[in-house]
């Protein structure tokens, strides 16, 4: 493999993450693929970070460091992708770590299969020390643009158990950086946190080839109570109904798909998820708030001639219960 540019960029948003920055960058100095870069966005990290990544960044000629107004992960994410001169680019959380191969493999199948993006399996680690791989349940290898279509499209978006596709998290892929400035591909900073599930699918929609890895747990996903991708954030309901309309916004003129079951599923899926969320407030704040969010405009139609899944009892009872806005009972249901 040549060694004289730089074949892969990993990007690395930085906040409030001192307790991890450390374990996070060693994993990627010490990667077997040596002709990389690391760059690291501090997003105004109003800890130890933005001393800790200028501290990095003189240990390794490789790391390059970007100090910005805090603007969430996917304002630092698009930071790091504007200066970014890999041939690849990789995404990885600082609260993570990843294999020492890692990238050495998933470069190595991008330039051997030519393809837009390549995507490994995980190692979930628990709190308490345990782990697990996560692996998808789609066929590993290679995705042509035809098997794509018949594999990816029916779940690209959201399965009709109501419930993430196969493409989502973008920290254990690697993409074409070419490809990425290509088609304008970045992440949506209107979108705070969960911008995963835009960027995943668009890419999954225009992408002309993929390669799974699978088996292959590359990337180390750790249970860090505090982080970026762990805390309570109020206002989710106004974040996740502004990523779904934007996704309304970009899949409702495709013409050679029809996506619109699943954009309903998501907008479900998302109102489950908050709805989960103020189940642990006080009942009359709780109902409050749920009656707010299955009274709302983006529900009414996302129910609107709405065809019940084939999913669980309890699922079906929980659906019935959103669409006549039972939200009462709702909460009870979820708090026994």
């Amino acid at each position: 493999m040549s060694t004289d540019k730089c074949l892969i960029s990993i990007i690395v948003p930085v906040y409030k993450v001192e307790k991890y920055l450390d374990r996070c960058v060693s994993s990627l100095v010490n990667q077997t693929l040596k002709n990389i870069e690391i760059i690291l966005v501090d997003d105004g990290s109003p800890d130890s970070c933005p001393e800790m990544c200028d501290r990095l960044a003189k240990s390794d000629n490789r790391i390059k460091v970007v100090h910005k107004k805090n603007g969430g992960l996917s304002s630092a994410r698009n930071a790091g992708m504007k200066i970014a001169s890999g041939k690849y680019m990789g995404f990885v959380d600082s609260d993570d770590d990843v294999s020492l191969d890692m990238y050495e493999k998933m470069v190595s199948i991008a330039e051997k299969n030519k393809v837009d993006f390549v995507m490994a399996d995980y190692t979930r680690i628990n709190a308490d020390g345990s782990s697990y791989l996560k692996s998808l349940d789609i066929d590993g290898g290679y995705y042509s643009r035809e098997k794509i279509v018949s594999d990816i499209f029916p779940n690209l978006i959201m399965r009709e158990s109501i419930d993430y596709g196969p493409l989502l998290s973008v920290w254990h892929c690697i993409y074409n950086s070419e490809f990425l400035r290509e088609i304008g591909l970045t992440f949506d900073e209107e979108v705070k946190w969960s911008e995963d599930n835009i960027f995943s699918a668009i890419m999954g929609y225009r992408c002309n080839s993929f390669y799974y890895m699978k088996g292959e747990g590359l990337y180390n996903y750790y249970q860090n109570f505090g982080t970026i991708t762990t805390s309570y954030r109020k206002g989710a309901w106004e974040v996740y109904c502004t990523m779904n309309r934007h996704l309304h916004e970009y899949f409702d003129n495709i013409k050679d798909y029809d996506f619109s079951r699943q954009l309903k599923l998501h907008m479900i899926y998302y109102a489950c998820n908050c709805i989960g969320m103020e189940s642990g407030r006080s009942e009359d704040d709780a109902v409050k708030a749920i009656d707010d969010i299955l009274k709302s405009d983006y529900m009414r139609s996302a129910f609107k001639d709405f065809k019940m899944v084939k999913g669980s009892i309890k699922l079906k009872i929980q659906l019935y219960l959103m669409k006549w806005q039972q939200s009462r009972l709702i909460y009870k249901i979820n708090t026994r």
